[in-house]
């Protein structure tokens, strides 16, 4: 009984990696437009569901499940993605959503220099600038971590690879904070893949794309 008890006491084991192809959501009228969406719920348009389809062929036979953004152009994405190579949806989650734009959204570039000049160039100088009414960049990627780490929390221990849509200036916001250097822009359906080994993340791939 005593050897049970000593080993029942013994140090966990090690949980295996779990994968995560962390994704921007399909094209929308937006997008098309170059207007900041933010959190203002836009739809795909056509070529944002095509896209999506294409995703899921690119991923085939790579992902377990999928977990989403709760804005319908992610949820829509993940929800194809999802149909096309018949596995779970598991969750919407808003801490996955794109970063707040304040008085920028619904407004193209050219609008926001003409309406408002002054955090224009702000953001011209560091992209990262917190707009009139926008979203910290310290809100952005604690709610990320969150979001992210309740990922982890759901697929383990029946799932090790899963996509996660999400948007473009969250993920790339978490990613530069990942890496510690700066990050691209993520197109529409482009995707980076990290691991989870237990107790923190690590880039795997850095640029995942459909051509």
């Amino acid at each position: 009984m005593s050897n049970l008890r000593s080993r029942a006491r013994g140090p966990a084991s090690t949980p295996s990696p779990l994968h995560l192809f962390l994704t921007r959501h399909g094209r929308t009228p937006w997008n098309e437009l170059g207007r900041f969406q933010g959190h203002t719920d836009v739809p795909l348009d056509d070529v944002g569901r095509a896209q999506a389809k294409t995703l899921a062929g690119a991923l085939q036979g790579q992902i377990q499940a999928v977990i989403t953004s709760d804005l319908q152009r992610a949820s829509e994405t993940a929800r194809i993605v999802a149909d096309v190579l018949r596995i779970p949806v598991l969750g919407e989650d808003p801490d996955l959503r794109e970063r707040g734009y304040g008085v920028f959204e619904g407004l193209t570039r050219e609008e926001c220099i003409q309406r408002f000049p002054a955090a224009w160039a702000a953001r011209e100088r560091e992209r990262n600038h917190e707009p009139p009414g926008g979203e910290p960049r310290t809100q952005v990627l604690a709610r990320m971590q969150r979001g992210l780490d309740r990922a982890v929390a759901t697929l383990r221990p029946r799932y090790q690879r899963a996509l996660v849509v999400s948007h473009g200036s969250s993920l790339r916001m978490f990613l530069e904070a990942l890496t510690g250097g700066p990050v691209v822009s993520i197109a529409n359906l482009e995707y980076r893949q990290v691991r989870h080994d237990g107790s923190r993340f690590e880039l795997v791939l850095s640029n995942g794309d459909l051509t």
